[in-house]
């Protein structure tokens, strides 16, 4: 699922009705009920009961609310701001960022970059690595928060911005069973959620696991890692996944970390921005207030 899936469903929760959502995203109500039942579908699970009066979330749909709707309630309240600015009409600047940049770099950051830039409108576009250096590249974004690995090809200025650190997760459920370090071999042991194969991230964690003579067939392959927690929560299986995305349900005890006797190598976020274009001075002032 993409950024404007989660984006769907978070509406829909919010307002625990089909029509109101549609009209707020200006989609039809069969395109955002599909949405949904789509989200169902990746997930397992049902994360609304209908009813004639509207919808209400399951237990499961409250669970994904929870974990998403502080930085989406963010973004609203400063896509509220920038609306109601009409002096800035115009002033835009068009940001790509990956699922993982997006939840561990930008969304930590936005408040304080709007607050730099009050003048300028953000309109953000999610993608993998590649397409987004292929976004940059064609002027399709001013600038892309990408994360490693990627293959840069020319014309195309990175600057490394944030390490990330990539753990093994798994749900509350399995704490005895990892009490210690865990061999890279006895994974396979276990059931997993990963990304799909053509993704950048599995790619890194498939060479990684080969090296130690591992592979692992998932018994979920998600398009998307900001799918991933959820799932580990409920109980569905270990996953790797970026600490920096991890960290809070491990500290609210919604899941663990397993120790592994050899960490994956490290991964980065970057900025990525084209070389020699001709930029206005504001995509240069948030270019320097981002990688300094």
């Amino acid at each position: 699922m993409n950024y404007t899936y989660m984006q769907t469903f978070y509406v829909v929760a919010k307002h625990g009705n089909i029509s109101k959502a549609a009209k707020e995203l200006f989609l039809t109500q069969p395109a955002v009920s599909r949405i949904i039942a789509n989200l169902e579908t990746e997930y397992g699970t049902k994360l609304f009961h209908r009813s004639k009066g509207g919808v209400a979330l399951s237990k499961e749909g409250l669970h994904l609310y929870e974990l998403i709707k502080q930085p989406f309630a963010e973004l609203e309240r400063l896509e509220h701001d920038i609306a109601n600015k009409t002096a800035i009409y115009g002033n835009v600047v068009h940001v790509g960022t990956t699922t993982t940049a997006l939840y561990v770099y930008l969304f930590r950051r936005l408040d304080n970059i709007k607050r730099q830039f009050p003048d300028i409108n953000f309109r953000l576009y999610t993608g993998s690595s590649k397409q987004l250096l292929e976004m940059v590249r064609d002027g399709k974004v001013d600038f892309a928060l990408i994360t490693t690995p990627f293959a840069l090809g020319e014309g195309i200025e990175v600057v490394t911005i944030q390490e990330l650190h990539d753990i093994v997760v798994a749900p509350k459920s399995m704490e005895k069973e990892f009490t210690g370090k865990v061999a890279i071999k006895d994974l396979a042991k276990y059931p997993f959620i990963l990304l799909n194969k053509n993704m950048q991230f599995r790619e890194h964690i498939d060479n990684f696991l080969s090296q130690e003579g591992v592979k692992l067939m998932p018994t979920y392959e998600l398009d998307n890692s900001s799918n991933i927690m959820p799932l580990v929560e409920g109980n569905f299986g270990l996953s790797f996944i970026p600490y920096e995305i991890a960290e809070h349900s491990i500290k609210e005890g919604k899941c663990i970390r397993v120790e592994l006797e050899k960490e994956p190598p490290l991964r980065y976020i970057s900025f990525a921005i084209k070389t020699n274009a001709n930029y206005s001075n504001a995509i240069y002032a948030i270019k320097k207030s981002i990688v300094g």
